[in-house]
């Protein structure tokens, strides 16, 4: 048996994009072979309404530069005693900083530090910090080729000690969307049958640059009178971004609906799918659009590019281009027979790449081979 400590801030919603990750990975992961803890630094209103899949333990840690943080490693010292942690992984900054040094002061020596981002969120001193504790940290894991190639140049990482693990989805909800569900769907936020929803799912916060999708909209629903747009999620931008919908004139022709629990049916509804982040590791709404089978628009950064085949999966634009996002919508709309190819080959490219149990079964496989490592040396 295998027992891991997976150490994250902590968990605010299950809809985030790591969040949702590591939690598809403790429900997944075969109990006969491993045994998790979910080890949070700080509690949620989330978190204290949950039965989780596996145990867990918060640690009640405030600042990670204040005293708290020698009680909060001493609890995950403790913790460790009692459960005999194998490996640690850790998720987030204050994470990946708490993480690494209380299993070393626990004598914890396999430590797995995650990266998923390409560096939006690292200041310097996170920079400096993470330089740092190279040596303390065994392993490092990636969701995908364009974080490592940033975690290598940023960190000084050997790249012997990085993988990557693409993120999974379940995509059993997928195999048959019926049409009465996009129907319904369209009718609740006032789509008739014959209009274009043009959508986009994303948390609604600078790195997403959904501003860019709204001046797009003020100038393609000025061409096409039956076009609409609808950006689905919830974050702090979104009274200001309102505010620019309004000052368009896009009241009627752009909604933004807040979060959704079960994203299936709103992904139903669009007839396009819109990725335009400014900085992406690799994009779970993405993959999403890909599983539904929608023709794709996506800026050309970070995994997006893995994700996205120009001209065979979807259509990728410099994020740059003041242009670009308007240009590439307007060819999927003004050839949508060849835009529903794009949408199909990026389905059969999700299908064949990204399910939630591939995305186990690696990470089942990288801890077996740590642990196999561990024992020969």
């Amino acid at each position: 048996m295998i027992n891991i400590a997976y150490v994250i801030d902590t968990i605010a919603t299950p809809r985030a994009g790591t969040e949702k990750q590591l939690l598809m990975l403790l429900k997944g992961l075969d109990r006969n072979r491993f045994n998790p803890t979910l080890v949070c630094l700080r509690n949620s209103e989330w978190l204290e309404d949950q039965a989780l899949s596996c145990d867990l333990e918060i640690l009640n840690l405030g600042s990670i530069l204040r005293p708290s943080f020698f009680g909060a490693a001493s609890r995950f010292k403790k913790l460790h005693r009692e459960r005999k942690f194998d490996i640690v992984q850790t998720f987030f900054l204050d994470a990946n900083l708490f993480g690494t040094i209380a299993a070393r002061m626990a004598g914890i020596k396999n430590v797995v530090s995650s990266r998923r981002n390409i560096g939006y969120w690292h200041t310097w001193f996170y920079r400096t910090m993470l330089r740092m504790l190279r040596r303390w940290t065994s392993y490092y894991l990636a969701n995908s080729k364009a974080v490592l190639d940033v975690s290598l140049e940023a960190e000084g990482i050997a790249p012997e000690n990085i993988t990557v693990i693409y993120n999974g989805l379940d995509l059993s909800q997928y195999e048959v969307i019926e049409e009465s569900v996009r129907l319904r769907q369209r009718h609740t936020w006032g789509v008739a049958d014959n209009e274009l929803l043009v959508g986009a799912v994303a948390n609604l916060r600078p790195v997403k640059n959904i501003p860019s999708l709204i001046s797009a909209a003020a100038r393609l629903t000025r061409k096409h009178a039956g076009l609409k747009f609808v950006v689905v999620g919830e974050g702090p931008d979104r009274e200001q971004l309102q505010q620019q919908v309004d000052s368009a004139g896009l009241t009627d022709r752009f909604r933004m609906v807040g979060a959704h629990n079960d994203i299936v049916p709103c992904l139903a509804a669009f007839d396009v799918g819109v990725q335009c982040s400014r900085s992406e590791s690799f994009s779970g709404s993405l993959v999403e659009y890909m599983a539904a089978g929608l023709p794709i628009a996506a800026s050309a950064v970070g995994g997006n590019v893995e994700a996205i085949s120009h001209e065979q999966t979807g259509l990728l634009y410099d994020v740059n281009d003041p242009n670009g996002l308007v240009s590439t919508i307007s060819a999927l709309l003004s050839d949508l027979g060849k835009a529903l190819q794009y949408g199909e080959s990026a389905r059969e490219a999700a299908f064949a790449h990204y399910s939630e149990e591939a995305c186990v079964k690696a990470h089942e496989r990288y801890y077996t081979d740590i642990m196999e490592k561990r024992s020969r040396t």
